[in-house]
């Protein structure tokens, strides 16, 4: 079973990420359908059943209070991905990844080192127009969402599909 834990999203919300996606110009790739918008607090990837109710386990002692967060700012990961980043409340993910982290690690799961919280929007196979792609995040940049109550995450199933992965939430954890 491949999986990772992550935080969903409002639906109002992805609505603004679908359209933000949308705008985008002058590339040529895979859009990130509207239900998959998420951010990703870890990666875990492929686990046998029993590793994957140890995790279950040790991700019910994580204490965390509820937090907001503001979404904003589109950046690229190289020529191969564009994303929307975390405007405010990136401490907030930054501790929550960490608690995770170090809750994992107990049960042999390698931690994170180069852990960047964002939304991803595309995956670029080729920039067909530098200018005309690089003008559309500049005009896309502007928006900043409203507060989003980060109350919960999941751990999620991934499968990967011909057309497109398929996520299904297999464990749901509150935040106090």
């Amino acid at each position: 079973m491949r999986i990772f834990i992550a935080i969903d999203l409002p639906e109002k919300i992805k609505d603004e990420i679908e359209k933000i996606r949308k705008g985008l110009r002058g590339i040529y790739g895979k859009p990130v359908e509207r239900e998959n918008f998420h951010i990703t607090l870890k990666f875990i990837g492929d686990v046998q059943p029993n590793i994957f109710e140890k995790i279950k386990e040790e991700l019910k002692n994580i204490n965390y209070n509820k937090f907001s967060i503001k979404i904003g700012n589109i950046g690229t990961f190289g020529d191969r991905v564009v994303w929307i980043g975390i405007y405010e409340g990136y401490e907030d993910i930054i501790n929550l990844h960490n608690l995770i982290d170090e809750q994992l690690y107990k049960i042999k799961i390698d931690r994170d080192y180069n852990f960047s919280p964002h939304i991803t929007l595309y995956r670029i196979k080729e920039i067909i127009n530098k200018k005309e792609f690089k003008e559309s995040i500049e005009k896309l940049s502007k928006y900043i969402s409203d507060d989003i109550l980060i109350d919960r995450f999941y751990i999620k199933q991934s499968i990967l599909r011909p057309e497109g992965p398929l996520y299904i939430n297999m464990a749901e954890y509150k935040l106090l």
